[in-house]
């Protein structure tokens, strides 16, 4: 694999001196008699990122901005934002302050961001970018975007139920016991519950209840049903809504940790802990439970089961990416590309794989990590890729209210008839 800078960085100096040649055709730099430089702006890349700056995410960012400024001369500046991006990015936008590459997930850049970003597709096509991106991940950026590339995924994810080898074991299960269905999934739960283990079977946190619901929901109806209801608003009408509903409570009433749903992260370290078994999340949770609960445990995965007389099965599964957008208004969009580009293949794409165990976003990188390992087939597997929440975010304006009935379901804090009655009557 060669280094992310042996083609990158030639590539990258050229467009910087293709800059520089501009900047002497304008007089903006100033040159002596002799023709020597005498004085030369300082360059540099703002970005806003996703990351805390004491995430390993973080360092892997910092040491190819660093490379990248070796390269190129022109500086990355970094303002680590965390998960607040989301909501921190378009004000800042629109009071015209000078961003010019910022991330989050890459379906919320498309949808939710859109406005704020320049097309790729001209600068992907010089590099012949897009042969990089996983087909899927690459379909699903350019349908949120109308046809256009709007974001560059990075650290991809496969979204299903994880579990903790060692705590499947202590309660008598084996890999026989791996369930496809819901019922088998329930006889698991069943059979955990009942062990000497002292285990519950599942957990989860409450911003990702959803996850539970929406692939419940899309089990029966499939992903592009699920957005035909949110967009007309149909919960009343159609029996599986509530038949799902009733399904996710009865789950948390018997089988699912009574701190469920828990304050993240609290949820999901139960499977670290030693208290839980499963949890419903992203292939980013072994890594963090892992750096969370100093543990050394060893995980397994399977889809999210099917349901009797459902529309999907286990060949529809969760994936998506974070994502890197460079911002319409900059002055830097080929800068803040390349840059972006490195982090996305090649070496900084392993070294990212390498030090948070995420699966690989480069196409030519084909080792996933170890920790992983039980998600692959299924992800070789998958004929039908869902979005995140398998569509129940899919209108952004109705997302956060979903998500708060959801909370009062999974609390049993209302039925599953108030919950369809709730939902019915908030469009």
């Amino acid at each position: 694999m060669e280094g992310i800078f042996s083609m990158e960085k030639w590539r990258s100096i050229a467009a910087g001196m293709s800059c520089l040649s501009m900047l002497f055709a304008t007089g903006a730099v100033t040159v002596s008699a002799s023709d020597e430089i005498t004085e030369i702006p300082e360059q540099s890349i703002v970005y806003w990122s996703m990351w805390e700056e004491d995430e390993p995410q973080a360092d892997v960012i910092r040491e190819a901005a660093e490379a990248y400024e070796e390269a190129t001369g022109i500086s990355v500046e970094i303002q680590w934002k965390g998960r607040g991006i989301r909501s921190l990015i378009e004000p800042a936008l629109d009071a015209g302050e000078q961003i010019d590459l910022f991330d989050d997930d890459y379906q919320r850049l498309a949808q939710e961001h859109r406005d704020y970003l320049a097309e790729l597709k001209g600068m992907a096509d010089t590099v012949d970018y897009e042969k990089h991106i996983m087909p899927v991940l690459l379909e699903q950026v350019k349908n949120w975007g109308n046809g256009e590339l709007l974001a560059m995924p990075y650290q991809p994810y496969i979204t299903g139920v994880w579990y903790n080898k060692d705590l499947w074991e202590e309660a008598g299960l084996t890999e026989q016991d791996i369930p496809d269905t819901w019922e088998k999934l329930i006889r698991v739960c069943r059979k955990i519950k009942n062990s000497d283990s002292g285990l519950s079977a599942m957990t989860c946190d409450e911003e990702y209840v959803n996850l539970l619901y929406g692939y419940q929901l899309a089990r029966y109806l499939g992903q592009e049903k699920v957005q035909q209801l949110i967009r007309n608003c149909t919960w009343s009408q159609i029996p599986q809504a509530k038949e799902a509903a009733d399904d996710i409570r009865i789950f948390f009433a018997g089988y699912m940790s009574q701190s469920a749903p828990a304050q993240h992260p609290e949820g999901q370290d139960e499977v670290g802990d030693g208290e839980a078994v499963m949890v419903l999340q992203g292939s980013w949770v072994p890594n963090e439970v892992t750096e969370a609960t100093e543990s050394d445990d060893s995980w397994g995965f399977f889809p999210w089961p099917a349901v009797k007389a459902g529309t999907d099965g286990t060949e529809g599964v969760m994936v998506g990416a974070q994502g890197f957008g460079v911002t319409k208004d900059s002055q830097m969009k080929q800068e803040a590309f390349d840059f972006a580009y490195s982090i996305c293949t090649g070496e900084t794409d392993m070294k990212m794989t390498d030090a948070v165990n995420s699966i690989p976003a480069d196409t030519d990188n084909t080792q996933w990590p170890e920790v992983l390992a039980d998600a692959v087939p299924y992800m070789e597997e998958m004929s039908k890729p869902y979005m995140w929440a398998a569509g129940l975010e899919s209108d952004t304006d109705y997302k956060e209210q979903i998500q708060s009935e959801l909370l009062k379901l999974t609390r049993l804090e209302e039925t599953s008839d108030e919950f369809i009655e709730n939902l019915s009557s908030m469009k």
